[in-house]
């Protein structure tokens, strides 16, 4: 059996299991200008609180500065713990037969139980950022709880109060009535973090209660990793200090005694607890979150309504790209932002109202970062020209967003049986109506197909930019050994790849 690697939120449940969050894609950064701007429109209005400036100590032996930390910085972080009532509905799963019969062979009748009601416990983390009470955490520490309360760390109990949460960042906002003075941890800039930099894990593993420490460094800056598997993910900050589930929302602590992130998932192949690959969100993007979940509860952004990914260097060959900088659209939402500006499927955008756009997540997070109802210039290529076009932002919605018989096969070169699209396989893929395309029937083992990335079910919707009608196509396009660029619907959403096909026993 292969191991499974599973993304476990790390939130402590008394009694249950943790939240699993499954599917990781593309990801996206705010160019330094753009997210300098937006990190500085965030901060404007913040309190800084009690914190005062913290001592460098990365100059230090990393044990000394962290000790120093520990004792400094750790009184901010609280144990958050939560409730929640949930209902049984009677006897559930499966019963045994002897269980409705007697001893003499007559039957037993089952008496209906009421609806039994019971209170789900679970516990995490999170840390103060201002003297007036306001805490950072996680979204999914807190999402469906009827109560919420935290602990600090000389033990007072405050009742809380979820001022906003965000599930694309999966940050939280608490609020408590402080009944004295709060220690509060300073917000650093997690833009600055390098791969080998000492941080620390502060924050409440398996609800022990106190906070436990652990240090590492930043593994790796930048996973791509989609929280709310809306398709637009956040670049997350990778670490090996350890991370357990009740850390969830905690903060991971740079050297300066500064939270650079909010300590959020583990990776493991089945044991919810550390394995040294954990992740945290960057404390920049919850500073960009911050002042809307403090204001209105709920973060509003712009929307362009594409579906887009990052080219790689067979999609800028079969482009006639030289390089691989800009976001290739895949699909365009119908009466969307985008759509009403003229961009297409196969347009690469690269640049937005003058600012390069290096890849996907470039452009995710530079119009995430802008209000709906702004202005934006698109700068694109299409077919070897560059256009411009003006899109006007639209809201991005919060909401998450068969068989076919006869057609002929090009098994053999490329490994890939074909029928062509009806409208009632269309209509069972969920397929915009009058789509055409050829439906993948079958992927031989080993072949170009399936080393392209194809499955059976897939539909091809263009090749080469051209409408996908029928299999003697994409031979005639694959001729002489030549890639071709295939246009694939799977799963509710369009996407791009290049099917390269065998080399020939001569060429060998």
């Amino acid at each position: 059996m292969k191991n499974k690697l599973l993304l476990v939120a790390a939130v402590a449940a008394v009694g249950g299991t943790g939240l699993l969050l499954a599917g990781t894609q593309k990801v996206l950064t705010v160019p330094a200008a753009a997210r300098t701007a937006a990190v500085a429109s965030a901060t404007a209005g913040t309190s800084a609180g009690s914190a005062a400036t913290p001592a460098d100590f990365s100059a230090g032996p990393p044990s000394t500065a962290f000790q120093r930390i520990a004792k400094a910085e750790s009184a901010a972080v609280v144990n958050v713990n939560t409730s929640h009532v949930v209902t049984d509905q009677g006897f559930g799963g499966d019963i045994p037969d002897f269980f409705f019969h007697g001893f003499g062979g007559g039957p037993w009748q089952m008496v209906p139980q009421r609806p039994q009601k019971r209170t789900e416990m679970a516990s995490g983390s999170g840390f103060i950022i201002d003297k007036d009470g306001y805490i950072l955490t996680n979204r999914h520490v807190v999402d469906d709880a009827d109560r919420v309360w935290v602990t600090t760390s000389d033990g007072k109990k405050y009742d809380a109060k979820v001022v906003g949460r965000d599930a694309r960042t999966d940050v939280a906002v608490l609020k408590i009535k402080p009944r004295g003075p709060l220690t509060v941890l300073p917000l650093g800039n997690s833009d600055s973090a390098e791969p080998g930099e000492w941080v620390m894990a502060v924050g409440n593993p398996f609800g022990l209660g106190g906070n436990s420490v652990s240090v590492g460094v930043v593994s790796y800056k930048g996973r791509p990793l989609d929280l709310s598997e809306r398709g637009t993910p956040i670049e997350m900050i990778q670490t090996d200090a350890a991370i357990n589930p009740g850390n969830s929302g905690g903060p991971l602590i740079n050297a300066r005694g500064e939270a650079i992130g909010i300590n959020t998932l583990i990776m493991t192949q089945g044991l919810a607890q550390s394995s040294g690959v954990g992740f945290a969100v960057p404390i920049n993007v919850a500073k960009s979150v911050l002042p809307q979940l403090r204001e209105k509860g709920h973060v509003t952004r712009g929307w362009l309504g594409l579906q887009i990914q990052s080219l790689n260097e067979d999609l800028a060959a079969s482009m006639n790209l030289k390089g691989t900088e800009g976001a290739l659209v895949s699909d365009v939402k119908r009466g969307g932002p985008a759509e009403e500006a003229g961009v297409k499927a196969g347009d690469v955008i690269r640049t937005i109202d003058g600012s390069t756009v290096h890849d996907s997540a470039d452009l995710t997070q530079m119009v995430a970062a802008l209000a709906p109802g702004s202005k934006v210039k698109l700068g694109i290529l299409r077919d070897g020209s560059e256009k411009t076009l003006t899109a006007t932002l639209g809201t991005f919605p919060e909401g998450k967003g068969g068989e076919a018989s006869g057609g002929a096969s090009e098994k053999g070169k490329l490994g890939l049986s074909l029928s062509p699209l009806d409208e009632q396989t269309a209509g069972q893929l969920d397929m915009p109506r009058g789509s055409t395309g050829l439906v993948v029937q079958g992927v031989e083992p080993g072949s170009p197909a399936e080393l392209a990335g194809l499955r059976r079910g897939d539909v091809i919707v263009s090749v080469n930019g051209h409408d996908a009608t029928s299999a003697s196509q994409l031979t005639k396009a694959t001729e002489g050994n030549h890639p071709a660029r295939l246009r694939i619907y799977r799963d509710d959403g369009y996407f791009f790849l290049v099917l390269k096909p065998a080399e020939s026993d001569s060429s060998r």
